[in-house]
Parts: C-alpha cells; structure tokens; sequence
C-alpha cells in the first residue's frame, strides 16, 4: 500500500492524490525531490554530512514597510531577504532540531545548507522542492534517499505540487506558528549567534 503522502502546515493545496515522494535526476550533479512532509527533516539531516564547512542560508519575504521602501527605490515585484550563518556539522544539527519543524512547515520560508569549500548545496524550496547539488556527483545524496525509501520517478511521470496549481485549483502559502514561534523570532534568536542579512533579492 502506497503510503500517504503529507503535506506541511503552510502550504494549502488541494488535488495531490497523484503525489508521491520521488527524486529525479535533472544533471550528473542535480537532483530534484519532491517529499512528503514527514520525511524532509531526517534526509536534510543525513545530507548535512555531506557539506564541507557548511553555512546555513534562509530566505523570508520582505515586510509591507520593506516592499515599500523597495518600490520607492524604483524596485517592484515582491522581494526576499537573505541571511547567512556559517555553521559546524553540530550547530546545523542544533538548528535543525530546534527549528527544523518550524523551517519545514512554514510556507514562506526557503532554506537550506551549503559549503565553504567545494559547489555542494541543499535546497529547501516552496511546495515541499528540495534540490541536491554537488559539482563532484550526486551518488552520494542518492544513497541517502534510498535509505529514506525516496525513489527515483522518471521525468514524465514526476508529480511536483505547483504543477498541480492552475486557475481551478489554486493554492496558499502561509506564515507558520509554531510553538509560539515564526521564523521572524527564530531569526532574532539566531542574529545573537551571527545570522547576518547578506541580501535582499526578487523572488521567483
């Protein structure tokens, strides 16, 4: 029996009965996941390993006040802000565990690990997207998802969420609270730690 396949708390879609957990390989260096919500935090965890010299990276929309200084500047569009922590395997591991289900069910955030040293990067995308990449080979993030009983799909029959989006079937992304918490506090508590605002960018 097909196990269900779940979706995270900021995310509100409908139709995703043809959905299931799957990668496929879209380069020799890139894969692309789509993962039932319940299986995300222990495949990030497993392929943080994985990262030399890792850092930390997460992206949160702008507030109204910020896109409106923003169009004041001249820039439309919506816009996110990137901030950066240069991390240990220990300290990834500690964000993960105390933020990890807050970052996963929240539908606005975009977050991920990536490295000081070589082009490796995980990417935690909207619609429950996650992205592998490694300029030395993905072998390693495809062991990975074999322990976590993530099969490979071909490309035709590969079911992400937002292809599921359409004008009869649209969809929401919504800031999260999780015990008392959403990721504009977790970024205060982080900011004590040297989580630095490197960016702000146009999004997708």
């Amino acid at each position: 029996m097909q196990e269900s396949f779940k979706i995270i708390e900021g995310l509100i879609i409908s139709g995703t009965e043809k959905v299931k957990s799957s990668y496929i390989r879209t380069s020799d260096n890139e894969i692309n996941c789509v993962l039932s919500a319940d299986k995300i935090k222990a495949t990030i965890k497993k392929a943080v390993k994985l990262i030399k010299k890792p850092y930390f990276f997460l992206e949160v929309p702008c507030t109204d006040v910020q896109e409106a200084e923003l169009a004041k500047a001249g820039k439309s569009g919506l816009h996110m802000q990137l901030y950066n922590l240069e991390v240990t395997h220990d300290v990834a591991y500690a964000i993960l565990k105390r933020y990890g289900d807050l970052l996963i069910n929240d539908g606005v955030t975009n977050f991920g690990f990536c490295s000081l040293e070589t082009e490796t990067e995980i990417y935690v995308k909207p619609f429950q997207s996650i992205m592998f990449y490694s300029e030395n080979g993905i072998s390693s993030f495809e062991d990975i998802l074999k322990q976590e009983n993530i099969p490979e799909c071909k490309k035709d029959q590969y079911v992400s969420l937002d292809s599921l989006i359409s004008e009869d079937n649209p969809s929401d992304r919504v800031l999260v609270e999780l015990n008392g918490e959403t990721v504009f506090d977790m970024i205060e508590n982080l900011k004590e730690v040297g989580l630095t605002l490197c960016d702000v960018i146009e999004e997708d």
